[in-house]
C-alpha cells in the first residue's frame, strides 16, 4: 500500500484507422505501461510527444499483426534510447514471435522478461508499486479475427477447461517449462530444441535481450552457438488466445492523525513510525494500538479493464470467466473505465450489452473498432506537409486519404448515454478520477502549424509554378514506360521522424499499367501507407501486387510484409495468381516461422511463392534446383512483362541486395536498397531508365555514412552517373535532414571529365511520379529549395536502431 498519493491516468494513444490500431497507455510520474503494440507505435509515440523513457511493461492481448507487429521496432527504439529493463506479457505465441525476430532484433543492453499465460489465475501477472495487473485469457476457435466485423463462430462452451495434447507444445505453460526436467540451463541444445520447444524459445529470447549480466547471443563456449540459435524454430502449434487485462492502481493509506496519537499516549519516534508502516504497537502500560486507531481510512484503488473480444463466439467464454467475475466484484477497488477492443457485432450483442450495464451506471466505456472510429488523419505533421506540397503539384504530391464518417451514433442506442464513447485519443483521470476528455480531436482538419513549410513560403514560391513550367517544357516525345509510376510510401531512414516515415523506400510501389504492381521493400507501416495513398482503391492495388522484393533483413525494410500478406489473404474473391517474394534467406525464414502463428498464405496455390535473392544474383548463372522454382521465376516475369529480373549484392552492414527490373518494352528500373557506393550495383543496372537510390547522409558525413553502411547524396548521384541512368530518384533520408539537397546540373565523377547529370528528383512521402514526369518534377527543385530554406532540422531520437 502506497503512502504518498501520485496522480495517474490512462489514455487512448491510437484507435482504429488506416495506419493505426488501438493502443492504451497508463502513465504515472515515474512509469509508463503500454497495452498492445501494433504497427506505427513508435511513430505515434514520437508524433504525440509521449517520450521513450520510463516504460516498465508492455501487455499484448493477442499475437497478431494488428496487435503486436510494432513490438520489434518499439523494443529496438526503447533499448537504443536507454531503457535497461522491460517486461512484456501476452498470450501463447509471444515467445515464438520474439524468437522469430532473432535475425534482426538483438539488443544486448536491454534485459527483457517475456511471459505468457493460457490459464485463468487470480494471481497477478505483473505487480509493482504502481499497478497490479491480472490476465484473463480466453481461447479462440480457428483463426484469429480482427476489429472488423466477422462471421460469428459456433458458440463456445463457457468453460475454459479443455483437452490438451500430450506434446510439450500443447501442455500448460508451467508444465511445458519443466517437462522431463528440461530447463534452458540444464539440457543439451539438441535435446531441448525438440523435447522442450518452449524452453528453447525462452533461451533464444534471453540471449537476444541479455542485459548487462546475461549471456550474449553470439557468445562462444556458453551453451548453443549463434549458428544453432539461428536455425528454424520448432513449429508453434498452440491454441490461440485473446487476453483481457484487469488493472488495479495503488491503494493509498489514510492520513496519520498526530493529535489522536498524542491523546492515546503514543510518543514521537520509532513507535509512530511503526504505526505509519501499518504495524501494531504495544505501549509500556500494555495497551495495544493498531494502525486503524490512528490512521484515517485508506482510499480505494482505482481500476480499469482492457477487453479484447474479437468475435461473437468469444463472448460466452469471456463473460463466464470466473477470474473476470471475481475481479470485478472485489471490494476496496473502484472500477472507473473499460476499454473495449471489439468489432461491431460484439458491441451490438444483447448479452455483451447486458454485461456492460451490469458493471454499473457510473463506468465509462471506450470502444475501438473500425465502425465507430473515424478514419481521420493520424500523423498530422506529415499530412500537413503533404497538403502544402500538393499546392505545388497535386498529381505528384498526393493528399492522404481520410474519412471522418463513422457509425458512432449507434453507441447512444445502447441505453448508457454518454458513458459509451468511440476511441478518440481520450485521457481518463484515474487519480483523481476524471471522465474521459479529448486530448486530440481526430478528423479532416490539418493544422497549418503542423506543417514543416511556412505558409508565407508556400504562397511566394509555389504560386503558378506548375503552369509556368508546363508552358516552358518542350513537347514531350512519348517513350515506352512513360506511364510506369512509382509511389514512395516512406522516405525516412530507420527511425520514423515527424515529417518522414520509416519504412524508408520500403514502400516504393511500382505500377506497370496492363501488367501489375511491384513492391520494393516493405517496412513497418507499409500497408497503412498504401491505404492512405490509394484510399478506396486499396484492395485493387493489393490484388495487383505480383512481386515483392525485400532487400535485407533489417526491420525497417521487411517488417511490414506479414501485415501485407495477412490483408491479402482477406481479399474476396481470392486472388487468381500467387505473389512472388524475393528476399535473402533470413527474411524468408522469418516469414515461415511467423506463419506458424498467423496465416500468411504460404504454401497455397495462389499464396506466397519464394525466390532466393542469392540465387538471382546477376553474376551467377541462373541455377534452379526444382521445377517449381523454374516455374515461379518464369511465371512472375511473364505476368509482369519482364525480360530480365536479377539481383545485385550490395555493400551494407548485413547481407543485402539491390534489384534490376528490365521490361520487354525497353525501360528498366534499378533499386539500391541500403548500401554504400557499390560498383556491383552499377554493373548490374547499367543504362537503367531509373535508379532509385538511398541518400541517407549529407555530403559532409561521408565517414558516418561509410560506418553505417549507407551513401551520401553526392555518392548516390555519382552512382547514377557511372551507371548511365537516365533518371535518379533519391530517398531514405536521415530524419536529421528534412531539407532537400541542392543539386547542380553537372557533376565531376571519379575521373577528370565532367558528366551530365541524369534527371533527378528528391523523394517525399506519398510522392507519385511517372517515368514521364521527371522533366517536370526536376524543374520544381529550386522552388522546393526556397520553401525548405526556412525550416529547422527535424529532431531525431538518439538511436542507432535500424540503419
Amino acid at each position: 500500500m502506497a503512502s504518498t498519493p501520485q496522480p495517474w491516468m490512462a489514455r487512448v494513444t491510437s484507435s482504429c484507422s488506416s495506419d493505426t490500431n488501438p493502443t492504451f497507455l497508463i502513465t504515472f510520474p515515474d512509469a509508463k505501461y503500454l497495452f498492445n503494440c501494433p504497427e506505427n507505435t513508435t511513430r505515434n509515440v514520437l508524433q504525440r510527444g509521449f517520450g521513450l523513457n520510463k516504460y516498465r511493461a508492455i501487455f499484448l492481448s493477442r499475437i497478431t499483426t494488428r496487435t503486436s507487429l510494432g513490438l520489434p521496432g518499439f523494443l529496438m527504439t526503447l533499448a537504443d534510447s536507454g531503457t535497461k529493463t522491460l517486461k512484456v506479457h501476452g498470450p501463447p505465441g509471444l515467445s515464438h514471435f520474439l524468437a522469430s525476430s532473432r535475425h534482426f532484433l538483438n539488443r544486448e543492453t536491454l534485459r527483457l522478461e517475456a511471459s505468457e499465460t493460457d490459464v485463468e489465475d487470480l494471481d497477478p501477472v505483473f505487480k509493482d508499486e504502481n499497478l497490479t495487473v491480472y490476465a484473463i485469457p480466453i481461447p479462440l476457435e480457428g483463426e484469429q479475427s480482427d476489429l472488423k466485423e466477422q462471421t460469428p463462430s459456433p458458440e463456445r462452451s463457457p468453460s475454459l477447461k479443455r483437452s490438451r495434447s500430450m506434446s510439450p507444445e500443447g501442455a500448460p505453460l508451467a508444465k511445458r517449462l519443466s517437462r522431463d526436467g528440461d530447463t534452458a540451463q540444464g539440457s543439451s541444445s539438441s535435446k531441448m530444441k525438440w523435447t522442450n520447444p518452449v524452453a528453447w524459445r525462452k533461451l533464444i529470447v534471453d540471449r537476444m535481450f541479455p542485459g548487462e549480466s546475461g549471456t550474449k547471443f553470439h557468445a562462444q563456449n556458453s551453451g548453443p552457438s549463434a549458428w544453432e540459435l539461428k536455425q528454424r524454430l520448432p513449429r508453434w502449434s498452440h491454441r490461440h488466445f485473446a487476453t483481457s487485462y484487469f488493472v488495479v492502481g495503488p491503494e493509498y493509506r489514510g492520513k496519520f492523525n498526530a493529535t489522536l496519537a498524542e491523546s492515546l499516549g503514543v510518543p514521537r519516534g520509532p513507535l509512530r513510525a511503526k504505526l505509519a508502516r501499518g504495524e501494531s504497537i504495544t505501549l509500556p502500560d500494555g495497551k495495544v494500538i493498531t494502525p486503524e486507531m490512528i490512521i484515517g481510512e485508506s482510499s480505494s484503488a482505482a481500476a480499469l479493464l482492457v477487453i479484447d473480444c474479437p468475435s461473437v463466439g468469444a463472448i460466452s467464454s469471456l463473460l463466464a470467466s470466473p477470474t473476470l467475475s471475481k475481479l470485478v466484484s472485489r471490494e476496496r477497488q473502484l472500477l472507473h473505465c473499460v476499454f473495449h477492443m471489439a468489432p461491431d457485432n460484439v458491441m451490438r450483442d444483447p448479452s455483451y450489452i447486458k454485461w456492460m450495464k451490469s458493471l454499473g451506471k457510473d463506468i465509462h466505456h471506450i470502444v475501438a473498432n473500425d465502425s465507430v472510429c473515424s478514419d481521420g488523419i493520424t500523423f498530422s505533421s506529415s499530412a500537413a506537409m503533404q497538403e502544402k506540397l500538393s499546392e505545388l503539384d497535386g498529381e505528384l504530391f498526393r493528399r492522404p486519404h481520410f474519412n471522418d464518417s463513422s457509425q458512432e451514433s449507434y453507441l447512444q442506442d445502447l441505453g448508457m448515454g454518454d458513458r459509451v464513447l468511440a476511441a478518440k485519443q481520450q485521457v481518463i483521470g484515474m487519480r483523481p478520477l476524471v471522465p474521459p476528455c479529448d486530448s486530440y480531436t481526430e478528423g479532416t482538419n490539418i493544422d497549418p502549424q503542423d506543417s514543416l513549410l511556412p505558409q508565407s513560403s508556400i504562397q511566394s514560391v509555389f504560386s503558378g509554378v506548375k503552369e509556368k513550367i508546363l508552358s516552358e517544357l518542350p513537347s514531350p516525345i512519348p517513350s515506352r514506360g512513360d506511364d510506369v509510376s512509382i509511389s514512395l510510401l516512406g522516405t525516412g531512414s530507420a527511425v520514423p521522424g515527424k515529417y518522414r516515415n520509416a519504412p524508408p523506400v520500403s514502400g516504393a510501389l511500382v505500377q506497370i499499367p496492363g501488367f501489375g504492381n511491384i513492391l520494393l521493400d516493405c517496412g513497418e507501416g507499409t500497408y497503412g501507407q498504401l491505404r492512405r495513398h490509394f484510399g478506396p482503391q486499396i484492395d485493387t492495388v493489393l490484388r495487383e501486387i505480383k512481386l515483392v522484393f525485400l532487400s535485407h533483413i533489417h526491420a525497417d525494410h521487411h517488417l511490414g510484409i506479414s501485415q501485407l500478406l495477412v490483408e491479402r489473404c482477406k481479399l474476396f474473391p481470392p486472388t487468381e495468381y500467387p505473389i512472388t517474394l524475393i528476399g535473402p534467406f533470413y527474411s524468408r525464414l522469418y516469414l515461415s516461422e511467423y506463419a506458424d502463428i498467423e496465416s500468411l498464405g504460404i504454401k497455397t496455390i495462389n499464396g506466397v511463392h519464394f525466390l532466393s535473392a542469392e540465387d538471382l544474383e546477376h553474376r551467377r548463372p541462373l541455377k534452379h534446383d526444382t521445377t517449381d522454382i523454374i516455374l515461379t521465376y518464369n511465371s512472375v516475369k511473364l505476368r509482369l512483362g519482364l525480360a530480365d529480373l536479377r539481383t545485385a549484392a550490395v555493400d551494407h552492414r548485413t547481407t543485402a541486395f539491390g534489384i534490376v527490373l528490365r521490361h520487354v518494352d525497353g525501360w528498366s528500373i534499378t533499386y539500391s536498397g541500403d548500401t554504400r557506393p557499390c560498383q556491383n550495383l552499377v554493373d548490374a543496372g547499367m543504362d537503367s531508365t531509373l535508379l532509385i537510390h538511398e541518400a541517407t547522409m549529407s555530403d559532409e558525413q561521408e565517414v558516418m555514412a561509410k560506418d553505417k553502411g549507407h551513401s551520401t547524396i553526392g555518392q548516390a548521384v555519382d552512382i547514377a552517373c557511372r551507371m548511365k541512368a537516365k533518371k535518379l530518384l533519391l530517398t531514405h533520408f536521415s530524419t536529421r535532414y528534412p531539407k532537400i539537397p541542392v543539386l547542380g546540373r553537372t557533376f565531376t565523377g571519379q575521373g577528370e571529365e565532367a558528366v551530365t547529370l541524369p534527371e533527378i528528383f528528391v523523394g517525399f512521402d506519398h510522392l507519385h511520379i511517372r517515368l514521364g514526369d521527371f522533366s517536370r518534377a526536376e524543374r520544381y527543385i529550386p522552388n522546393l529549395e526556397n520553401a525548405f530554406s526556412e525550416i529547422k532540422e527535424d529532431i531525431e531520437p538518439k538511436v542507432d536502431s535500424l540503419v
